[in-house]
């Protein structure tokens, strides 16, 4: 198996864990699956044009390696840091500071959450 296709096999496992997430009401997890799909996603992208794949989880720096290759992803920047802000907080309960729970993602978050990663994942080609 090609390192295109794992990167982008194990980018839909976090694209079904995030749906299946959403339908049982668990935005927080829905968030982090679709950071996930993401990053992992922008790594098969680099995979599949041979690049090196770094081992970094901030979507900003993945995707700044891609648009060197297509110049078009840099338009999903903002999107990415909108996802980035769920990764240590929803990986890390610790990280969400002590009675802050109205700082964890809502329906609404995780509903754009999943939309950013389905347009990324079109524009990368990644399915």
């Amino acid at each position: 198996m090609s390192a295109v296709t794992r990167w982008a096999a194990f980018a839909a496992e976090d694209m079904a864990m995030a749906e299946a997430a959403q339908g049982l009401g668990l935005w927080n997890q829905v968030c982090l699956h679709a950071q996930q799909a993401a990053a992992k996603s922008l790594k098969a992208f680099l995979a599949e044009r041979h690049r090196p794949i770094p081992v970094v989880h901030h979507l900003a720096e993945l995707l700044a390696l891609c648009a060197e290759a297509d110049q078009d992803l840099s338009r999903f920047e903002d999107r990415c840091y909108t996802l980035d802000k769920y990764l240590i907080p929803l990986t890390y309960p610790d990280a969400v500071p002590t009675g802050q729970t109205d700082s964890l993602p809502t329906e609404k978050d995780a509903s754009e959450a999943l939309d950013i990663v389905k347009e990324l994942r079109g524009a990368l080609r990644i399915h």
